[in-house]
């Protein structure tokens, strides 16, 4: 039988075995220490490879453990009876009506929530208060009185919900797209009335696909909503249907033990007004950004997935996360690069001179010989620094001069992260700038994040003239950046 709380849920019946065997067992799911323990009288003699292993509960619910990995075994006795277990470890396990094959294309819709969902697609209109509704309380009640008399006080409130829902509704290339509200009302009582509500993201793909492949379209979802957000986002309450389903049949319950991660708390939590975007009241502009921006993601996966790493640091600033920031730029894909520059024809016959020789002496394999390989092939390609302010300066011609001397100070963080990957240079005090780690990685993730979004189709302008406060990345750099640019440049200038 299964028992919940806020942290942990257990299930326990029968599991079935690869060779037909039917074994007592439990799957214990508790945060990202889910495990399957297996019990027989005899010895259960799993293998060690990846398996999926269906069992069912003694309440019903079909139990579906995916990829399950072995982590031991071991026996215990008591008296005459010995008892053989065997502890497996699942990646995912999916809880239903019904159970899942996860290797075939049977998945017809998977849906969830995230971090900030809600304030990402927040509509202060859909619900509100009318306090002095005594003018509207016969058209409100005209329905009821017609089965019983309903009085009005001196102090009638209605309390309402405008009902305009889905607040996205978009196709795209990895299928429909739908955020609507999933709301839970109490209609009334001597408690009084109450209305709460979520937002729920569904992935409706054009055709079923399999289990992996539903989670692959969650991570797109989750990196836009992330960058969107200005901060990581935790996939949280995944469910699926399938081909099996019928309409009485709930979604299936999909736990994701290693799920992508989300924030630590209310920290750098987004404000509705921060946002980037408005859904709700600009909802063209967010529909075109957000399929553009689906479109490129097979190209831009790697570096948007390593940019998240580093946001997910919060407020922690480090080396590691500088030479990270500043790594995700390389990572880009050529189109998003500044061309290349052609060669002098004698710098081109130098260059094939020098590799050719490196390569014809017969040099041992080394560090140096591959590093000095390495630095020649890329004469003539464009540098990590051209690179970074590339992308600044296509992103930002829609506002200029609102960040001066960000370009000095892109410089600067370049030449910092070439300290700590090359080791010091005469041309960069370190000294002086090892104070501003903090300001050199805000800024590469500022400007890789930006550019992300205008190349998607995202003007910036309505956003310059917002007002503002610190809800969201985006306007915490900006409120900051004045103040952190001019100690820097004092600071390297004294």
């Amino acid at each position: 039988m299964a028992k919940t709380n806020r942290k942990q849920s257990s299930h326990h019946g029968s599991f079935s075995l690869p060779d037909g065997r039917t074994v007592f067992g439990e799957v214990l799911i508790e945060g990202q220490d889910t495990t399957l323990t297996l019990k027989d009288a005899s010895k259960i003699g799993l293998g060690y490879g990846r398996q999926h292993i269906h069992g069912m509960s003694v309440d019903g619910h079909h139990i579906t453990c995916v990829d399950c990995l072995h982590l031991g075994e071991g026996s215990t006795s008591q008296g005459r009876l010995t008892s053989h277990y065997t502890k497996l470890f699942p990646h995912l396990v999916v809880v239903g009506a019904v159970h899942l094959d996860p290797d075939a294309a049977t998945v017809t819709s998977v849906s969830f929530t995230t971090s900030d969902l809600k304030t990402l697609f927040h509509d202060h209109d859909a619900f509100g208060l009318v306090v002095n509704a005594a003018a509207i309380m016969d058209v409100v009640l005209a329905e009821n009185r017609k089965h019983r008399p309903i009085e009005v006080g001196e102090g009638p409130e209605v309390h309402y919900y405008t009902g305009k829902d889905p607040a996205l509704d978009m196709d795209s290339a990895i299928g429909n797209l739908v955020v609507s509200y999933e709301r839970r009302t109490r209609v009334g009582g001597v408690d009084g009335i109450q209305v709460k509500s979520d937002r729920r993201f569904q992935i409706k793909p054009s055709e079923p696909i399999s289990l992996s492949d539903a989670l692959d379209r969650i991570g797109v979802v989750r990196r836009f909503l992330s960058l969107a957000a200005g901060r990581p986002q935790k996939i949280i309450d995944v469910r699926i249907r399938t081909t099996s389903d019928t309409t009485q049949f709930s979604p299936l319950q999909v736990h994701w033990t290693y799920g992508p991660k989300g924030p630590r708390g209310d920290l750098h939590a987004p404000d509705s007004f921060d946002r980037p975007f408005d859904p709700i009241a600009h909802p063209d502009e967010f529909v075109e950004v957000f399929r553009n921006w689906i479109g490129r993601d097979d190209k831009m996966r790697i570096p948007r997935t390593r940019l998240l790493t580093c946001l997910r640091k919060t407020n922690r600033y480090d080396p590691d996360r500088l030479v990270a920031a500043a790594n995700v730029f390389d990572l880009l894909p050529s189109e998003a690069c500044p061309s290349v520059t052609p060669l002098p024809a004698e710098m081109v016959k130098f260059k094939d001179d020098a590799l050719k020789l490196l390569k014809d002496r017969g040099f041992p394999k080394s560090p140096e010989r591959d590093r000095a390989l390495g630095d020649i092939g890329r004469l003539g390609k464009p540098s990590l620094t051209s690179k970074v302010l590339h992308r600044w300066t296509t992103a930002s011609k829609d506002i200029p001069n609102m960040f001066p001397d960000i370009d000095y100070v892109l410089k600067q963080a370049v030449k910092c992260r070439n300290h700590f990957v090359h080791g010091p240079s005469d041309s960069f005090e370190y000294e002086r700038a090892e104070p501003f780690i903090f300001l050199f990685t805000d800024a590469l993730e500022f400007v890789f994040v930006f550019a992300d979004l205008v190349e998607a189709g995202w003007n910036p302008t309505q956003w310059r003239g917002r007002h503002y406060s610190d809800g969201h990345m985006f306007s915490r750099f900006r409120m900051m950046y004045p103040e952190n640019a001019a100690r820097f440049k004092a600071a390297m200038e004294a």
